[in-house]
Order: structure tokens, then C-alpha cells, then sequence
């Protein structure tokens, strides 16, 4: 699935942008925003709920998840959202400290000028820098506290920023890493800290192929 300008490149007869890859960990998958996908998400949901007591109380936290995946999907392609990865997979044995996401979109610019000066401002105002030794990769963290019913919640979220290859720097992809902790556990928690470790090993294992021709 691309965006919409992506789509409208390849009407003009375009070259597609590459496809781009992660390595994901056991329980990770990754999902494109389509409806096949949200339908075999709601399947999976109604599976694992069929296996509960299946009272009235098991069928109303069904209802509730359902409409907060239908409401996410929407969001996304509302978003332009190329694709998101989550830990969905049925298993019961996916090792992670908080409910996390990483969703991608492209950005596109209408010349290298403007890009280059989006990319320099993330480096100046928000203090980007490169993931590890990765220089065509870089990472700007970002967070925020929100009261959720009477709770004050960080949204943390990790912004990473690579050009896609060919598009002489006027489109770039925007992996989003993004979870939410309570406001009393700091940045500094080892937990909090191997979230963040595992996000930049995560995309540190990005690679482009070719885009498929249907």
C-alpha cells in the first residue's frame, strides 16, 4: 500500500518508491491498513473472546476492543499510514513492559530545499541525531503527559527519519514508535530504557528492495 501522491506518481508513469523492511521480533507483525487486514484482526479478537466465559460482560469489553481497532484503522488511513507494526500475533508468550506500536507514512516535499530544511529543523530545534552509527537514519524523541481518567499518562514517542533511495531527498520515510507509561515512571526506568533499545534495534534493521510490479 502506498499514499495517495505515491498513487498519483504511478498513474503519471513514475518509478515506484522501493519497498521498504523490518526485522521483526517473535510476536511483532506487521499490518497494512486495508480492510482484509482489519477483518482478520476482528476474527482474531473473536477467537480469543470465544475461548472466555462469554457473558454479557466478556461480550461488551469484545464490542469496545473491536471499535477501538475499527476506530485505529480509520485513523491510519485518514493518516496516510503505509503500514504499522504491533505485537498482535496469537501468542501468550510476547515479553514487552507497555502497549507499543510503530506506525510509517512518507513525506513528501516538493524540493530537496524543503526537506533538507525539515530535516535540519528536527536536528536544531528537536535535537535529532543519528541512530547509532546509522547516519542516513535519524532519531528525535518526543514526550508529553495527558490525564487519562484522573491519571496523569507520558506519551512517549521516537521519530525516525530516513530519505527514501531514488527520490533525491524530496521523499522520506517517518517510522513512529510510540507507547504510554504512567507519569511516576521516569524516562531513566530499565524498563522504559530496554523499550527504547528495542525500538532502535527494530528499525536499525531496515532494508529496501525493489518494489513488487502486480
Amino acid at each position: 500500500m502506498t499514499d495517495s501522491s505515491s498513487s498519483l506518481r504511478s498513474l503519471l508513469g513514475a518509478r515506484p518508491d522501493p519497498e521498504f523492511q523490518l526485522s521483526l521480533p517473535r510476536g511483532w507483525e506487521r499490518m497494512e491498513p486495508t480492510q482484509e487486514a482489519q477483518d482478520e484482526l476482528e476474527r482474531r479478537l473473536s477467537r480469543r473472546f470465544m475461548h472466555a466465559d462469554g457473558g454479557p460482560e466478556t461480550m461488551q469489553a469484545f464490542a469496545r476492543i473491536r471499535g477501538m481497532l475499527r476506530q485505529a484503522v480509520k485513523d491510519m488511513r485518514e493518516q496516510r499510514v503505509i503500514a504499522s507494526f504491533a505485537p498482535t500475533a496469537d501468542t501468550d508468550d510476547v515479553p514487552f513492559p507497555v502497549p507499543a506500536s510503530i506506525v510509517a507514512t512518507i513525506r513528501t516535499a516538493p524540493s530537496t530545499e524543503e526537506m533538507d530544511g525539515y530535516v535540519k529543523n528536527l536536528i536544531s530545534s528537536e535535537g535529532a541525531r543519528p541512530l547509532t552509527d546509522n547516519t542516513s537514519i535519524l532519531r528525535v524523541e518526543r514526550e508529553n503527559i495527558r490525564e487519562e481518567g484522573g491519571e496523569r499518562v507520558v506519551l512517549s514517542s521516537t521519530l525516525y527519519v530516513t530519505p527514501v533511495p531514488g527520490a533525491r531527498r524530496r521523499r522520506a520515510l517517518e517510522l513512529l514508535a510510540g507507547y504510554a507509561r504512567p507519569a511516576d515512571i521516569p524516562r531513566e526506568d530499565e524498563q522504559i530504557q530496554a523499550v527504547h533499545a528495542f525500538f532502535d534495534l527494530m528499525v536499525a534493521t531496515l532494508r529496501w528492495r525493489e518494489a513488487s510490479v502486480a
